[in-house]
């Protein structure tokens, strides 16, 4: 069988009809043969690791179809839709059907007693605590706060957690079924230090016997740690390398994991192969996972000329030492939205999203997972 077979005559024939001007002069039929040819590409990769791709082959073969009648305007709908479900496919995913987006229903969540910013969120394995950090304009300052569920969608405010909280910036809570807990800080952070990560022990609205992890910094001057995420057990942290020497925002940022050895944790060498997809973007960050450590969930963020916007995206593998599969988009999320955080049992995503009214102001939304 040759797929290419499928697609290859439908753009000799459109660049054809190109010179007569009888194609769709909104569809670049040179960019849609790029665009079929990677589908063939991600076909044939499939194929070969022994994923079955029969269920797509017709609706390849009618983008040949419909090249060669010159609707390319549809063609580009259906590779769309072709690329959609070879994603799913490669992440290993099991929902992988056409237009099947897994989170759905955005609610917007509510903290009583707390009217400020709220990003990056972090629910406690226990279902109990809400973890978040505020953004405090105008100076370069978070700080982080916590507040206990009553209802999926609504909290009640207890304050700052203590000891923990700096003039600098501090943020990206996460914590172990023990109650470990753990965020970033860049109180100390400088040319004597490039440790952005401390640990410590959650008790009644406070953290205890706090320690830095400088294992996971790379030592460079400009480099840091930007986010954490400890797995439930406590005993896999995943993190960012990330670049701020050429100033905010960051220009790059790559994830790695390291592995509780003793009392440290130690990056590991496979790394760039279990995020290889994920990594090609420039700038990622903002991971969480599930309970399992099959499921990813992150931010990227992507740069066009001086403007600047993020996309939050889910990826999956069938093992906690196979590398995750290509990510795809969370639809569902939208504007300038970061962080999403799954809750323990997976049904659920929190995540923080600017809006403009009455005021710029980061709320939190919840999402839920839908039933496939």
């Amino acid at each position: 069988m040759t797929l290419n077979s499928f697609l290859g005559g439908a753009f000799i024939i459109c660049s054809l009809l190109v010179s007569l001007g009888a194609c769709a002069q909104d569809i670049n039929p040179f960019e849609l043969k790029a665009k079929a040819d990677s589908a063939v590409a991600m076909v044939q990769e499939l194929a070969a690791e022994g994923h079955d791709v029969s269920e797509i082959l017709p609706k390849m073969k009618q983008v040949k179809v419909l090249g060669d009648a010159g609707r390319l305007e549809e063609a580009d709908a259906l590779l769309d839709e072709i690329h959609t479900w070879l994603e799913a496919k490669s992440s290993g995913s099991n929902d992988v059907g056409l237009n099947n987006e897994v989170f759905v229903n955005n609610i917007e969540v509510e903290i009583l007693g707390y009217a400020s910013d709220v990003m990056e969120p972090f629910i406690s394995r226990d279902g109990k605590y809400m973890f978040f950090n505020s953004d405090h304009e105008p100076i370069a300052e978070k700080d982080i706060y916590y507040a206990t569920r009553i209802d999926d969608y609504t909290f009640q405010f207890k304050g700052a957690v203590a000891n923990i909280n700096t003039k600098a910036v501090d943020g990206v809570p996460s914590m172990d079924d023990a109650g470990n807990f753990y965020y970033v800080s860049t109180d100390a952070y400088g040319p004597k230090n490039l440790v952005t990560v401390y640990r410590g022990k959650f008790k009644d609205g406070a953290v205890g016997n706090i320690k830095p992890i400088p294992e996971l910094s790379l030592g460079i001057p400009g480099w840091l740690n930007m986010d954490i995420e400890i797995s439930a057990d406590g005993q896999t942290l995943y993190s960012t390398q990330t670049w701020f020497g050429d100033g905010a925002p960051p220009t790059k940022s790559y994830f790695f994991y390291a592995m509780k050895v003793g009392n440290r944790f130690v990056p590991q060498d496979d790394s760039p192969e279990i995020f290889k997809h994920i990594n090609e973007d420039k700038v990622v960050y903002a991971a969480t996972l599930s309970r399992d450590e099959l499921e990813i969930l992150y931010t990227r963020l992507v740069t066009e000329g001086s403007t600047h916007k993020t996309e939050s995206l889910r990826a999956t593998r069938p093992d906690k030492n196979s590398p995750f599969g290509r990510p795809r988009l969370i639809k569902a999320i939208t504007g300038f939205s970061e962080a999403p955080a799954l809750t323990d049992d997976g049904k659920l995503i929190y995540y923080h999203k600017l809006t403009h009214s009455p005021k710029n102001v980061f709320k939190l939304y919840a999402l839920h997972r839908r039933d496939l």
